[in-house]
């Protein structure tokens, strides 16, 4: 008797077991070839309906050149994994064909000209996704300017706990849209997007973003400058609309219009906190259309302007931003017009960042509240400017290589203490009344700024520069 329940245990724990094993599914068992001529639209698919048909599983896609000529449908439980378990780049000596024997690389047609068609990739339902693959559009060849329109590489428009992990996306027009998915986790995509890299809208449950890279990488598209030039005037790297405690962690993009947008859709903009963003060589490190009330938290963010340009801004919150928008422990540097430019009736505070090689002001607050404490500056023409639209503005505890220079146009609504005091040259009030400068000569440090090139006799100017001139004040 005990043998004979014995031998039941046995089974029935195997039977338990078989029923929540994980189920794998290979590809190529469904009739796809990765040698780069066979379409593998239809295998693919059965592979993944497949696994859907089991209640969920790892499709796997072995080693290979696979195309696709049609689009893909990921459902609930089920993820398309390849070989790769790090974020693969672009670092084969040519064309993506070069990585043959190098991993997983699924080459994408469909949608050509018709940027609202279907998309490449469609996740739809929960705990599916896409892992370890690179994808590429061969016919997207960069000889195009404007870029040649396709949907989005990979979609989500229902479901919760999508996630793309591990990916390359090598040159898409739009890499990622998530519009209606709640926790959605995007992880270590990097890649060359054009139009947009990732958009998320209508996420009412903390979507987490870590660990993506967009920027050229040395790619083929270096053959046709003109084909990276509008990306860095028109192409958006990452895009939140309506987005709900919004997490983004280590993230960068080079070359970009816009680095980090936030705008708003029907259903409203973005809060959440965003931890070491990067962004260089774009004509707006951060783009704020829109933000909810509980404000966008920025922090270890550095943020370089398009190079040689003159127009750049790290930080650029548009009058139609109502939320708060707090910086923290930020840098900015390169070629800027302003480090940061606020006209939003909002509450900015900058807080600990440092500015260097600006141009009209490391700092405009043109309207709202702002604090400004504790920052760092080199020298520039001017620090920090209060507008007349400003309601009321802190400036503590500031440094500057120079002099701190604030043009205050708010009528008296600033309150300031321990920032880097103005050397003010020392003349007594009647020497106020009438004096003399030589600039070029020994001693006119004090008078002059933004100028460069300090020669024994001349001193270089620019468009930039200042002459101080002290006066009495009555």
């Amino acid at each position: 008797m005990k043998k004979v329940l014995f031998v039941l245990l046995l089974i029935g724990c195997s039977v338990f077991a078989l029923a929540f094993q994980n189920m794998d599914f290979d590809v190529t068992e469904y009739g796809a070839v990765g040698d780069g001529k066979t379409d593998c639209t239809e295998a693919f698919q059965k592979a993944l309906d497949a696994a859907f048909a089991a209640g969920g599983g790892n499709v796997q896609v072995p080693t290979g050149i696979y195309d696709i000529k049609g689009n893909l449908l990921i459902r609930s439980g089920v993820m398309l994994t390849g070989t790769y378990q790090a974020g693969p780049t672009e670092r084969f000596d040519g064309r993506p064909e070069d990585a043959l024997g190098q991993g997983s690389l699924l080459r994408a047609y469909a949608g050509r000209n018709k940027p609202e068609g279907k998309p490449f990739i469609e996740l739809e339902g929960s705990n599916c996704g896409v892992k370890g693959v690179v994808i590429y559009y061969p016919e997207n060849d960069y000889k195009s300017v404007p870029p040649t329109p396709y949907p989005p590489c990979i979609a989500g428009y229902r479901g919760d706990n999508q996630n793309v992990i591990d990916v390359m996306l090598w040159n898409p027009y739009e890499g990622i849209r998530l519009v209606g998915v709640g926790r959605s986790y995007i992880s270590k995509v990097y890649g060359y997007p054009a139009k947009r890299g990732l958009y998320i809208d209508k996420c009412f449950d903390i979507s987490r973003v870590e660990n993506c890279h967009f920027w050229p990488f040395g790619n083929t598209a270096a053959a046709n400058p003109a084909y990276g030039e509008w990306i860095n005037k028109f192409g958006v790297a990452f895009e939140f609309a309506r987005t709900d405690w919004q997490y983004v962690y280590n993230c960068f993009c080079f070359g970009y219009g816009v680095g980090y947008k936030f705008s708003a859709s029907d259903a409203g903009g973005c809060n959440g906190n965003f931890l070491g963003l990067g962004a260089d060589s774009c004509a707006a490190g951060v783009l704020v259309e829109a933000a909810q009330a509980p404000g966008l938290l920025i922090t270890n963010g550095e943020f370089v302007g398009r190079w040689r340009s003159h127009d750049s801004v790290g930080v650029d919150v548009l009058k139609t931003a109502a939320g708060n928008v707090s910086l923290a422990n930020c840098s900015f540097w390169g070629p800027l017009c302003y480090g940061v430019r606020n006209a939003g009736d909002n509450y900015l505070s900058v807080i600990g960042c440092h500015f260097e090689n600006f141009g009209t002001a490391a700092i405009d607050a043109e309207k709202g509240s702002a604090i400004i404490q504790g920052n760092t500056f080199q020298a520039g023409p001017k620090h920090l400017i209060l507008g007349e639209g400003v309601k009321e503005a802190i400036v503590n505890a500031n440094a500057a290589s120079e002099r701190f220079i604030i043009d205050d146009r708010t009528g008296g609504k600033v309150l300031t203490a321990l920032n880097t005091p103005d050397p003010e040259p020392a003349l007594t009030r009647a020497q106020k009344d009438s004096y003399f400068v030589n600039v070029g000569q020994p001693g006119d440090e004090p008078f002059v700024t933004g100028v460069h090139g300090a020669e024994k006799v001349k001193r270089w100017t620019s468009d930039r520069a200042e002459l101080y001139l002290p006066v009495n004040k009555n």
